[in-house]
């Protein structure tokens, strides 16, 4: 079985169904490109793999379905990047790249020197360190992106 994979996966918003009886099959460490025209529901899949929106059918992640998984397990997991920032209204760049740590977190009490260190290693490897202070609504189009 692969990595990721669907079985009848079924999206509907409404009455308007956008996705309906798809089977998809990702291996784990391949590149995977999902290609079709606007408005085919591409970004709907994967919200619905991701278990960001509701859906019918089954996913499975590592041969599991994927509500076995809390929230927080399967944020460990599973990471998805939208094609337009979804709430980052207010945020610093930092801010947001810390967000990502959130999974390996206690509940409270904050970021532990680790998470820290974790940060600031991403936004180093990313190239995005000079923009750590800066308001993400302040980023050109292609520095939300890299961010």
């Amino acid at each position: 079985m692969s990595f990721i994979q669907t079985q009848e996966l079924k999206v509907a918003y409404g009455d308007n169904v956008i996705i309906n009886n798809e089977k998809v099959a990702i291996d784990r460490g391949e590149i995977t490109a999902i290609i079709g025209p606007n408005g085919c529901g591409k970004s709907t899949m994967l919200k619905a793999i991701a278990r960001v929106i509701p859906y019918e059918g089954q996913v499975f992640i590592k041969d599991e379905d994927i509500n076995i998984y809390s929230r927080k397990s399967l944020a460990k997991i599973l990471s998805m990047l939208p094609q337009k920032p979804e709430g980052t209204i207010g945020l610093t760049v930092e801010e947001l790249v810390a967000y990502g740590r959130h999974p390996y977190s206690k509940r409270f009490g904050g970021h532990s020197k680790e998470d820290l260190e974790k940060i600031k290693w991403a936004m180093k490897v990313t190239g995005i360190s000079e923009f750590a202070k800066r308001q993400i609504d302040a980023l050109s189009g292609g520095q939300k992106q890299r961010v």
